[in-house]
């Protein structure tokens, strides 16, 4: 019963490759045959004919092949691809009669030439035709060769349709190979698929494989489940063929379960559909089913009827068929006690199975032998043909050739040898100067620290210096002097803990450099409300150190100057730094009592601090500008 199964299922595949409905002449048949009869142009008569032949090709195979062949002797000349879409035509043609064997043939044409064309997708398409029948016929080895080809290309390329059709068509062969639970989860894999795509065609195909599956498994309640899904997909998409399927399937059901009559029921219903489509192999199947059910009915004369028809139809040749019959119609004749025909058919299913394998055997050595000795006579006609020019002409080319080969080794050896040394050589000095660069980088690391921990030195020298002085005036210059020399030693201690050598981030240089400062003034965050915008700014390092001093100056006076004891409000210090186009803006604002105006109109003498802040402006060409309104605000523009 296994084996029947199988080979169901597979034709139930094939369904599923297809489009087309069983069905009486149509409006779009009608549409594309009135163009064909009218007077329209040869291109649009041509593609009339295609679109014809590919709609009919499972409703009508013999008018499709008739359009296929009308096509090849007076439409189609050169054009390959023309020619491969009539193949497809023809294929499905011989398919839909059961002729797999021929089938196969225009299938693997197709598949030959989509490689040549590098074509993915029909490449796909025909390996997956070859591979379902190459199954059927029993080339295993074939089949998954093609049908894993095809599924590797819908991976990644295919549709989800082509994808949920590869997983049907590979359950059915891991099941042929006998390994039921592979393709078990890859019938739930397609049965997934067609779900989401809404896929009625689908959806009945892997339904009705199912069923059969859980029948060989014995599961029968889950077979009868996917049965009954089946026929709910097929009234929504409804085909004759598949309810040919249907029925037939439920048939074979009703017999593991013991229920002939409905069996028989079943099976006569799939019987009477096939009678009227164009699949004589479809036909035969039901035949043998119906002479299975009827022997179990012990109805042996009419088992034997059925079984005998099977051997009449000459349109496919499936030993497997005639295999089967013979097997039934010798447990037929035993049981109906003519035993002398039951020894007779038992011999003929011997003789049968112990010839198919021979018998293709045969086939494919006397193939070979009549390519080879085909071969062989055109080669010697060429050869008698050829002979004097060969001779004349074979030395002298084969010396060219060799010349040519050997001067081509030459050059390619030379070409290989310098361009081996020339590696070698960007290598080593490609080595040389990654350590040189290396050896730089950290040379610039080692200065930046030595000058960070020497100017700390100064630092904390003239810290150490002002303790012993009294005088108020010399602590102060003291101290402004080991402010600046700190501004410089934050700047190196950046520098040297960065990635980058050169640049330096304001952001976080004026944050230690203002937090330095209001250490020195023993103040800390919560006397003096501090803000620093500078994000984003990066600058390099010969600017930074004047514009440091610069700000060192302008948050030295503010916190010495602009806040005397009578302000009450808390302290407030701005620093904003941001980056134009052109040039960069630096603005330092604090909340206090102002600056006097004398000394901004330069009506008082300027201090050390005012007159260093100058020439650091002038060092960096910046222009500044001062405002007294609610406090100081100086700000400077830098060009870049």
């Amino acid at each position: 019963m296994k084996i029947n199964h199988i080979l169901l299922g597979l034709c139930l595949v094939f369904n599923n490759l297809s489009f087309c409905q069983d069905a009486a002449i149509d409006a779009y048949q009608d549409s594309l045959q009135n163009i064909i009869d009218s007077n329209v142009s040869k291109s649009v008569k041509k593609e009339s004919l295609f679109l014809l032949g590919e709609y009919l090709v499972q409703r009508d195979p013999d008018k499709a092949e008739l359009i296929a062949k009308d096509l090849e002797d007076n439409y189609i000349k050169s054009d390959s691809s023309e020619i491969r879409r009539n193949n497809y035509i023809f294929a499905a043609s011989h398919r839909w009669h059961g002729d797999y064997k021929t089938a196969l043939d225009y299938y693997k044409d197709i598949h030959s030439f989509s490689k040549k064309r590098n074509d993915s997708i029909d490449i796909a398409k025909s390996a997956h035709f070859i591979g379902t029948i190459s199954m059927y016929l029993g080339n295993n080895v074939q089949s998954q060769n093609m049908l894993l080809e095809a599924a590797s290309i819908y991976d990644r390329i295919g549709t989800a349709k082509e994808k949920a059709r590869i997983n049907n068509t590979l359950a059915g062969f891991y099941l042929n190979v006998d390994q039921l639970e592979k393709g078990k989860q890859k019938y739930l894999k397609a049965l997934k698929q067609f779900e989401v795509l809404q896929d009625s065609s689908g959806l009945a195909s892997v339904n009705a494989n199912l069923g059969m599956l859980y029948t060989d498994l014995g599961d029968y309640e889950k077979a009868e489940y996917h049965l009954m899904k089946q026929k709910e997909y097929n009234v929504v998409f409804p085909t004759l063929r598949e309810m040919g399927f249907h029925h037939d399937f439920l048939g074979l059901l009703r017999q593991e379960q013991n229920r002939l009559d409905e069996a028989y029921e079943e099976h006569l219903k799939a019987l009477k559909i096939r009678e009227n489509l164009s699949s004589t192999y479809n036909l035969c199947e039901s035949k043998i089913h119906m002479g299975e059910i009827l022997i179990k009915l012990k109805r042996y004369d009419e088992a034997i009827d059925q079984l005998n028809d099977v051997f009449s139809f000459e349109e496919h040749e499936s030993l497997n068929q005639e295999e089967r019959a013979y097997d039934l119609l010798a447990e037929a004749y035993e049981k109906k006690g003519d035993y002398k025909s039951a020894l007779g058919t038992f011999k003929a299913y011997k003789n049968m199975t112990d010839s198919i394998y021979s018998k293709e055997s045969i086939e494919i050595i006397a193939e070979k032998d009549a390519l080879y000795n085909q071969q062989k006579k055109d080669a010697e006609i060429a050869l008698l043909n050829k002979e004097n020019e060969i001779k004349e002409t074979k030395l002298s080319r084969s010396r060219a050739i060799m010349i040519i080969s050997l001067i081509g080794l030459g050059l390619l050896a030379i070409a290989a040898i310098a361009l081996l040394r020339l590696n070698k050589k960007i290598n080593s000095k490609n080595e040389t100067i990654t350590k040189a660069l290396k050896d730089r980088e950290l040379l610039l690391h080692e200065t930046h620290h030595r000058v960070k921990n020497n100017l700390q030195m100064i630092s904390s020298l003239l810290n150490l210096q002002s303790k012993y002085v009294k005088d108020n005036n010399v602590l102060e210059v003291l101290q402004n002097g080991r402010n600046r020399v700190q501004s410089m030693a934050i700047l190196h201690k950046n520098l040297y803990a960065g990635e980058d050598l050169n640049m330096v981030n304001i952001q976080q240089y004026f944050e230690g450099l203002v937090d330095s400062i209001l250490n020195s003034y023993k103040k800390t965050d919560k006397d003096v409300d501090l803000t620093i915008d500078a994000e984003k700014v990066i600058m390099d390092v010969e600017s930074v150190i004047p514009l440091g001093l610069i700000v060192n100056e302008l948050v030295t006076n503010s916190l010495k100057h602009a806040f005397p004891e009578s302000i009450k409000t808390k302290p407030e210090i701005i620093l904003k730094m941001s980056e134009g186009e052109d040039f960069y803006t630096l603005k330092v604002a604090d909340n206090g009592v102002g600056i006097q105006n004398d000394i901004i109109e330069n009506g008082k003498q300027e201090s050390f601090g005012q007159r260093l802040i100058k020439s650091l402006s002038k060092k960096l060409k910046a222009s500044i500008s001062i405002t007294n309104d609610n406090g100081t605000s100086v700000s400077f523009v830098l060009p870049k």
